[in-house]
């Protein structure tokens, strides 16, 4: 048999065999989201005792949001799901932890960590583009979420 035979022969078997183990390869690679991230957002609000049923439910409703935050994160981390759930998840738990800020003060604090949050997950996924696991459309929803935080905290600060 002649090189350009073989070569007929087995590069489709090679073919192959590296499709079927590229993304294994790469899932592996991908880098987990920083732990800072995942624990700024956690379903810790339990009801007090003298809270009203408005209270309660703000409270139980960051909590539902906060485990769908967390659960998105495992789905993206596992490669079940693409980057736009976890933002969906994330504004929706930000947004409700901001409903149970009860003065100005405290609404401030909270974009304060959002935006340390939301600049950690810009740099998350710049290395992730760097790496090929994200698209520069990831790379600028990151972008866009900062900057909107920023605006956030620039008007709450009026």
């Amino acid at each position: 048999m002649t090189y350009p035979r073989i070569a007929l022969v087995f590069m489709p078997v090679l073919l192959m065999w590296a499709a079927a183990t590229l993304p294994a390869q790469q899932s592996s690679k991908r880098p987990k989201i920083s732990a800072e991230i995942v624990d700024f957002l956690k379903p810790n609000q339990q009801p007090a005792k003298g809270d009203s049923e408005l209270v309660k439910k703000l409270k139980e409703r960051y909590n539902a949001a906060a485990l769908l935050f967390k659960e998105r994160i495992k789905e993206y981390e596992k490669g079940t799901r693409d980057i736009s759930p976890v933002y969906e998840a994330a504004r929706l738990a930000v947004d409700a932890k901001l409903d149970l800020d009860e003065t100005a003060k405290a609404r401030i604090d909270t974009l304060k960590q959002t935006l340390e949050v939301a600049r950690l997950f810009e740099k998350h996924l710049q290395k992730q583009f760097g790496l090929g696991f994200a698209s520069k459309a990831d790379l600028e929803r990151a972008r866009y979420s900062r900057l909107s935080v920023e605006v956030e905290l620039l008007k709450a600060k009026q």
